[in-house]
């Protein structure tokens, strides 16, 4: 079965130490969120994942056939159209040529509501489209592109209640086809709800969790955002031993 291991990972970037000991492992068709405050690694791990970055000691063994990378940063030349935009998604990413038919196929299959908002945009004006219509479209056109795995930075962010239920559905439906999804947020409770498992990160470790219950209870805690601030701050947490 193919997956991803990350073994005893030690991360640092300008003397300052990002990741340390740190492990994961992701199965064919999951979908597992990554969790973490502000400057806690999220990206750069992601980084390291697509030999963008490397890591000081540990390995990662990656035996997907094809990863895709969503990155936090997303900039529009502002005279394309999204038409052109998918077509450069495609042409950079792709080993194939991908149509707009291919991509509204599978839309239409995991989310038909979203079918016809995708096609308003099409012909949109890249400057004209707001921050969140410009982060689901990238999102929703590269899932269009076959690949077994997919990595996404924050792919809700800016994104509005509707539409990140719409990217939700678009990703579960493309994971039950096989495709295997990593995903960052600062969404605690869509993490939760929506993932098969997730990783926190705290105290430069990477540390796993099946469900939201069982991250309440690490840290008896009332609340998803109660126990990701006491995750946050947990100075024991690097000293334990977490197993999911």
């Amino acid at each position: 079965m193919t997956s991803l291991h990350v073994k005893h990972i030690d991360f640092a970037y300008d003397k300052k130490t990002i990741l340390s000991d740190a492990n994961l492992e992701i199965a064919q068709g999951a979908i597992v969120g990554l969790l973490g405050p502000n400057g806690s690694g999220k990206t750069s791990f992601f980084d390291l994942i697509c030999k963008l970055k490397f890591a000081q000691a540990g390995r990662i063994d990656n035996n997907f056939s094809k990863t895709l990378y969503l990155s936090q940063i997303i900039t529009t030349p502002p005279a394309l159209r999204m038409h052109d935009i998918f077509r450069m998604i495609v042409a950079l990413s792709s080993d194939e040529s991908i149509s707009q038919f291919k991509a509204l196929e599978n839309l239409s299959r995991w989310c038909p509501e979203i079918v016809s908002r995708y096609q308003d945009i099409w012909n949109k004006k890249t400057s004209l489209c707001s921050y969140g219509e410009t982060r689901w479209f990238f999102t929703l056109s590269l899932l269009a592109i076959p690949a077994d795995f997919i990595i996404l930075d924050e792919p809700t962010a800016g994104v509005d209640p509707e539409f990140r239920h719409y990217i939700w559905r678009c990703l579960r439906g493309a994971a039950k086809d096989g495709t295997t999804i990593l995903v960052s947020s600062h969404q605690v409770e869509e993490i939760t709800t929506h993932c098969d498992m997730f990783y926190m990160i705290s105290q430069r470790r990477l540390n796993p969790f099946q469900n939201g219950a069982a991250f309440m209870q690490r840290y008896n805690s009332k609340t998803l955002d109660d126990a990701f601030i006491q995750a946050a701050t947990d100075s024991d947490w690097s000293r334990q031993s977490i197993r999911p």
